[in-house]
């Protein structure tokens, strides 16, 4: 399974996201996506952009990784991205308008 390394790679090179996406090019929106699945389908003309823009060839970018770190990772991924709830709070109930 490919890995894209967008996240580790800017980090090293010292660039935010919205500066990567200014300087490749590519939309703040996919470079966000990216970071938080470095899994997902991206064509290969945004990846050689954005290896453009960090300075590295484009094979500094990817990472062959295994089914199962693949799976471990996702997983960290999900659970990272998942709200907590504030305690005592309850989830908003729709009422119903009278017929």
């Amino acid at each position: 399974m490919l890995r894209l390394r967008l996240k580790e790679v800017a980090r090293e090179k010292g660039l935010s996201m919205n500066q990567l996406s200014h300087c490749a090019g590519v939309s703040y929106n996919i470079i966000k996506a990216i970071y938080r699945n470095p899994y997902r389908p991206t064509n290969t003309a945004t990846v050689n952009r954005l290896a453009r823009a960090l300075g590295v060839p484009t094979t500094a970018l990817m990472e062959d990784v295994s089914e199962e770190d693949m799976a471990r990772e996702q997983l960290a991924l999900a659970a990272e991205l998942a709200i907590p709830r504030r305690p005592g709070r309850q989830p908003r109930q729709q009422s119903r308008s009278p017929a």
